[in-house]
C-alpha cells in the first residue's frame, strides 16, 4: 500500500491529478489513523518540536498502569464460567427476516431484502466513479434471540420461549444497554461521497450510524398460570411508553452492549452497581420529561458531577411530592431523551440506591426512609406514586407522561442495593484510581468527537484498501457537514444572519481554506484534520445552550472497542458489544424450516391489509413505481401493480401472486 497522500478539497479528480508527489513518511499506526491524530512528538502548526515535547513532558500525569476490565455483573445463582451461546448467522431464516418490518416504514424507509444476514452491518460506500468499497460498520459476535411475545414458531414450526435467550443473559450481565439499529430499514441504499448525502441520510446514516434509539434491557418476572415467577425480560426506555416497555418491532435489530467492571471489583459490587441502575430508572422514568428535540439538539443539561447531583436529587423530591422539584423536571433545559436518560442512569453509581447513596442525595434520614419504603412497596407489587397516579392537583402539576406498562405491572423490580455498596468514585480511589471530583463515570461527547467518529466508523482511511481516494472522500465530507451542524447545534429554524449560524458559517470557512490545498504525507493531513477538529469544539461548542451531546451512538462506538483513541473516557466501567437482538422468530434449525406461507394479494372486501402489504408496496417504490407503503392495498395499489408488472413483462392481473412477489423480492 502506497504511503502517498496528496489530497485536494476541491474533486475527487483534482486529488488524483495532484498524486505526483510522494511523501516518504510512514503511515500512521491503525489508532493514529482511525483518531486523525499527527505521530507522537509531532510538532502542531507555530510550535517547534522541542517546546511540543517539552510541554507534553510538563504536563504528563504520573504513570497509572491500565486498568483491567473483566468482572461481570453475574447473579449469586449464576455460575460466570457457563458459556451463554449465542446465535450465529447460519441459523437466522434471512427470508424470513425479510419479510419483519420496524417501524422505519413510517417513514418509507424499506431496505432491500437480504441474502447474507453479515451484510445487514455492512454499507457500500462510493469513494468515486470508480471505486466502491464495503464497509463494516458494526461488528458482532452473534445474535441473542427475543419477542414480545412469551411463545411464537421459530423457523421449523416449533413453538420456542421469546424470552428466555435474553433472560439468561439478564441473569448474567445485569442489564444491556442497546441501541436501536435502522440497518435493515436503509439496506441497500449506497452512501455516495461524490456529492452532499440527502439530510435524512447524512443525520441518520452518517453522523448517528442508523442509531435511532437507545433503552436497556432490564431483568423481569413474571407470574405464570400456575402462580409461579418466570425469569423474563422488559425494556427501560424514555419516553417510559416506548414499546410498551418491551422490545417492540420484530424487524428492529438492536446492538447490545454489556457493563464491564474493573477486574479490582467483586462480581458482588458490579451487580449492586447494575441493580442500583435499575432502581434510578424505574424512580426517574415516571418524572423525567421527554423533549420534543430528541434528536441531537436537545442540550445535555447533566455534564458534571454537581450537575448529575441536582438532577437526582430532584427526581427523588418529585417521588416525595416536591412542587419546586417537579417544576425542575417540567423545565425543557431539565428534559431528557433516550440517549440522554440513559448516560444519566450509567452515571448513577455515584449515589448508590442505598441509604448511603440516598443519603447523600438528601440529607435528610426520614426522606431516605420514605424513598426505601417506595421501593420496598414496589417489589412487594403495592401502588405507589411511581405506578399510580396522584390526586388531580399533584398530576396536573407533574403533567406525568404515559409510563413503562411493565414497570407497572410490577415486571419490572427495583432490586435492593446492598447497604456497604460506596460510590464508585470512593471505590476507585481505594484501589490507587483516584478521578477528578468534578467528573463523571460515563462520558457525554463534543461536537468534534461526534464528527470524528463519523468519519471514523464510515470513511476509515486507517483500513482502506483505497486510501487516496478515501481521504479525497473524507474532505468532501467536511465540507459537506455546514447543514448538519446547523441542526446539531439547533440552529437550522434560526434567522440566517444570527450570531449563532455565523458562528457555523465561520467554521466552513475554515474547513475549506485548510483542505483546498494538497498535502505530502499523512501526517500532514492528520494535523489540519486535529487543528479543525479543535476550531470546531472552540468555536461551536457553546453557540447557544448546547455544549455537550449523547448521541444513541455513543453506546455502540463506546461498545466496539476498535481503537479509536479519539473516544471520551470514562473511569469506571467499560461497555461491550456481545452481540445484536433479532426477532426469536427467525431463528432456529434452518435443515427443517417450514416454508413461508404468502397470500395473494388483491383487491377486496374488506380491504387486505398488513405487513406483507407494505413490504411488497416497498419493493414497489424501491423499483421506482408511484405508490404508498401504508400496509393497505386498495384500487391505487392495484394500479401500481399493473404498472410494475407491465414494466417487468409479468402477467398484468393488479394482484400480487407469485410470480410477481418473487420478482419484488429478488430485485
Amino acid at each position: 500500500m502506497s504511503s502517498l497522500l496528496v489530497l485536494s478539497g476541491l474533486t475527487a479528480a483534482a486529488a488524483a491529478a495532484t498524486a505526483a508527489i510522494v511523501a516518504s513518511k510512514k503511515r500512521p499506526t491503525p489508532d493514529q489513523a482511525s483518531s486523525g491524530q499527527a505521530s507522537s512528538g509531532q510538532a502542531s502548526p507555530g510550535q517547534s518540536a522541542s517546546a511540543s515535547m517539552a510541554a507534553s513532558v510538563a504536563s504528563t500525569p504520573p504513570a497509572v498502569s491500565p486498568i483491567a476490565y473483566t468482572t461481570l455483573a453475574s447473579a449469586p445463582s449464576f455460575d460466570p464460567s457457563t458459556p451463554i451461546a449465542l446465535y450465529q448467522p447460519e441459523d437466522i431464516d434471512v427470508e424470513r427476516f425479510n419479510t419483519l418490518l420496524g417501524d422505519a416504514h413510517e417513514l418509507k424507509w424499506i431496505g432491500k431484502p437480504l441474502s447474507d444476514i453479515n451484510d445487514l452491518f455492512i454499507k457500500q460506500v462510493i469513494l468515486d466513479d470508480e471505486v466502491t468499497e464495503a464497509i463494516a460498520t458494526l461488528k458482532v459476535p452473534g445474535f441473542i434471540g427475543v419477542a414480545d411475545a412469551e411463545q411464537l414458531p421459530d423457523p421449523s414450526g416449533q413453538q420456542v420461549s421469546g424470552h428466555e435467550h435474553m433472560a439468561k443473559i439478564l441473569e448474567r450481565d445485569g442489564l444491556l444497554i442497546c441501541t436501536f439499529q435502522w440497518d435493515k430499514e436503509r439496506y441497500g441504499q449506497p452512501y455516495d461521497t461524490r456529492q452532499p448525502l440527502p439530510e435524512e441520510l447524512f443525520k441518520e446514516g452518517f453522523a448517528k450510524n442508523e442509531a435511532h434509539h437507545a433503552g436497556a434491557f432490564v431483568p423481569a418476572q413474571r407470574i405464570s398460570d400456575d402462580n409461579s415467577l418466570t425469569l423474563s425480560f422488559a425494556a427501560h426506555n424514555e419516553p417510559g411508553s416506548y414499546h410498551e416497555g418491551m422490545y417492540g418491532d420484530e424487524g428492529f435489530v438492536t446492538a447490545a452492549q454489556r457493563l464491564v467492571f474493573p477486574d479490582f471489583m467483586t462480581r458482588e459490587q458490579a451487580r449492586g452497581y447494575t441493580d442500583s441502575i435499575i432502581c434510578w430508572m424505574g424512580f426517574l422514568n415516571p418524572f423525567a420529561k421527554f423533549p420534543s428535540d430528541y434528536n441531537g439538539g436537545d442540550p445535555t443539561k447533566v455534564v458534571d458531577s454537581q450537575t448529575l447531583r441536582t438532577f437526582l436529587r430532584n427526581g427523588l423530591l418529585a417521588a416525595l411530592g416536591d412542587r419546586d422539584a417537579i417544576a425542575f423536571l417540567n423545565d425543557p433545559l431539565n428534559m431528557t431523551y433516550c440517549a440522554e436518560y440513559m448516560y444519566i442512569a450509567l452515571n448513577t453509581v455515584l449515589f448508590p440506591f442505598n441509604r448511603l447513596g440516598l443519603m447523600d442525595l438528601l440529607g435528610d434520614a426520614a426522606q431516605v426512609e420514605q424513598i426505601l419504603e417506595i421501593q420496598t412497596k414496589h417489589n412487594n407489587r403495592q401502588p405507589t406514586i411511581l405506578t399510580q397516579a396522584g390526586d388531580p392537583e399533584f398530576e396536573a402539576a407533574l403533567q406525568r407522561t404515559p409510563s413503562n406498562p411493565q414497570f407497572d405491572a410490577y415486571n419490572i423490580s427495583l432490586p435492593v442495593v446492598p447497604e456497604t455498596l460506596p460510590s464508585l468514585r470512593q471505590l476507585m480511589a481505594e484501589n490507587d484510581r483516584p478521578v477528578d471530583p468534578a467528573s463523571l463515570p460515563f462520558p457525554c461527547w463534543t461536537i468534534s468527537q461526534i464528527l470524528r467518529r463519523a468519519f471514523h466508523v464510515l470513511l476509515p482511511r486507517h483500513k482502506t484498501q483505497y486510501p487516496q481516494q478515501m481521504a479525497a472522500a473524507q474532505v468532501r465530507m467536511l465540507q459537506y457537514v455546514g447543514e448538519a451542524l446547523k441542526q446539531q447545534l439547533g440552529l437550522e429554524t434560526g434567522p440566517v444572519d444570527s450570531a449563532k449560524m455565523q458562528l457555523v458559517q465561520q467554521f466552513m470557512t475554515v474547513v475549506v481554506q485548510q483542505l483546498s490545498r494538497t498535502f505530502d504525507s499523512d501526517d500532514a493531513f492528520d494535523a489540519v484534520i486535529d487543528e479543525l477538529m479543535a476550531k470546531a469544539d472552540a468555536m461551536l461548542v457553546g453557540a447557544g445552550d448546547r455544549t455537550r451531546f449523547v448521541p444513541p451512538r455513543i453506546y455502540t462506538d463506546l461498545g466496539q472497542q476498535d481503537g479509536d483513541n479519539n473516544l471520551p473516557e470514562g473511569w469506571g466501567f467499560k461497555l461491550e458489544t456481545i452481540g445484536a437482538t433479532i426477532s426469536r422468530r427467525v431463528i432456529g434449525d434452518l435443515s427443517q424450516r417450514v416454508p413461508i406461507s404468502w397470500r395473494e394479494i388483491k383487491v377486496a372486501d374488506p380491504m387486505m391489509q398488513g405487513d406483507d402489504v407494505k413490504l411488497l408496496q416497498g419493493a414497489m417504490v424501491r423499483a421506482g413505481i408511484a405508490v404508498t407503503a401504508d400496509g393497505f392495498f386498495g384500487p391505487a395499489s392495484a394500479k401500481a401493480v399493473e404498472e410494475y408488472q407491465t414494466a417487468n413483462e409479468l402477467d398484468v392481473t393488479g394482484m400480487i401472486d407469485e410470480a410477481t412477489r418473487t420478482k419484488l423480492l429478488s430485485a
